[in-house]
C-alpha cells in the first residue's frame, strides 16, 4: 500500500509527525565511523557484501561502503516512497510513565523497528536489498535513539516548539531545543568547527566508545530508548521555566552550564550508539 501514496502525502505527514533530524549529519557519521572501527574481521565482511551493491534514493549505485557512508541516507530519502517518518523516534512522555502500545501502534516507532530490523538483517536467506536496507536503516535508528529528545516528548514535538538560545553561541538562524541537540552541541562536544563531519580522532573515539559499552552494558532497543528519556527528562528539559505539558510561550537561553552538561552527554550518547551498533553485526553477522 505505501507505493500508492501520493509523494506530497508522504512529505506533509513527515512534517506532521516529527520534523527534525536526529543528531544532523556529524552526529550520524560520528556514529557510524566509530562503528565501522570496532566491527570484526568477519561482520567487516559481511557489511562489505551488504553494501557492494548499494543504491542510493535515486535507485542509483551510491558507491557508499562504510556504515559511516551510509548513516545519513534515511534522512536522505525523506519524502520518498521509502520514508518511514514515525521510525526515527519513540514519543513516551517526559513527566509520566506510558506503555510502549501507547505511543507506538502498531509497531511503528524507532525500538520496535530496531527489534524487527535486527531479525530482518540476521535472516541470511532474506533476500541482499532487503537486508542492505535493514542494514542502513538499524546504522541511523541507532543513532536515532541515543538522541535524549528521540525518546521523550512534552506535548512540543520532542522539543521542537521550545525556541531557544545558547549563550555565548553564535548559532544558525532561529534555533529550537531539538535542532541544538542535533546539532549545535554536537559540534560543541566534538569541539570541531565542522558541521558535517565525524572529528580526526575517530580512532580515539572508538577506543572509548568500546570502554563506555563494557561499561554500560549493549542493552536493548527498549532500554536504549528508556535511558534517552531518563536523559531528556533530568537534562535535555531541564531548561529555566519547565513545565509539563507545555512549551514556554518566549526565547529560553541555554546558559553555559547547561551547555556543559549537555555536551557531555551528547558526546556519551554518540559513542554509546557507535558502540552498540557494532556489536549488533559482530553478533549476529556471521560468515558461512
Amino acid at each position: 500500500m505505501r507505493s500508492l501514496r501520493p509523494a506530497g502525502c508522504l512529505a506533509l505527514l513527515g512534517l506532521l509527525v516529527q520534523p527534525a533530524l536526529a543528531w544532523g549529519p556529524q552526529g550520524h557519521r560520528t556514529v557510524g565511523a566509530i562503528a565501522d572501527r570496532l566491527l570484526t574481521p568477519a561482520a567487516h565482511a559481511v557489511v562489505a557484501q551488504l553494501l557492494a551493491a548499494d543504491l542510493d534514493k535515486f535507485g542509483n549505485p551510491s558507491g557508499r561502503t562504510t556504515l559511516e557512508a551510509v548513516s545519513v541516507w534515511a534522512d536522505e530519502i525523506r519524502g520518498t516512497a521509502a520514508d518511514e517518518p514515525r521510525w526515527h523516534y519513540d514519543n513516551a512522555p517526559v513527566c509520566a510513565t506510558a506503555a510502549r502500545e501507547t505511543y507506538c501502534p502498531g509497531g511503528q516507532c524507532n525500538s520496535a523497528q530496531l527489534e524487527r530490523l535486527t531479525r530482518v538483517l540476521a535472516d541470511a536467506h532474506t533476500p541482499l536489498r532487503t537486508r542492505n536496507e535493514a542494514l542502513k536503516w538499524l546504522v541511523h535508528l541507532i543513532g536515532d535513539i541515543h538522541q535524549p529528545l528521540h525518546a521523550a516528548d512534552n506535548g512540543d514535538r520532542g522539543g521542537n516548539e521550545v525556541r531557544v538560545a545558547l549563550a555565548g553561541v553564535h548559532t544558525r538562524g532561529r534555533e529550537n531545543l531539538h535542532r541544538a541537540w542535533d546539532g549545535e552541541l554536537v559540534r560543541l562536544a566534538l569541539d570541531t568547527r565542522n558541521r558535517q563531519q565525524p572529528p580526526a580522532d575517530r580512532d580515539a573515539l572508538a577506543l572509548e566508545a568500546r570502554r563506555l559499552v563494557l561499561d554500560a552494558g549493549q542493552g536493548t532497543p527498549a532500554q536504549w530508548a528508556r535511558q534517552s528519556n531518563r536523559l531528556a527528562a533530568s537534562v535535555a528539559y531541564r531548561y529555566p521555566g519547565f513545565v509539563c505539558g507545555s512549551a514556554p510561550e518566549g526565547v529560553v537561553v541555554l546558559d553555559r552550564g547547561y551547555q556543559r552538561e549537555a555536551e557531555d552527554i551528547v558526546r556519551e550518547r554518540l559513542l554509546l550508539a557507535g558502540g552498540r551498533l557494532a556489536n549488533l553485526p559482530n553478533e549476529i553477522l556471521v560468515t558461512r
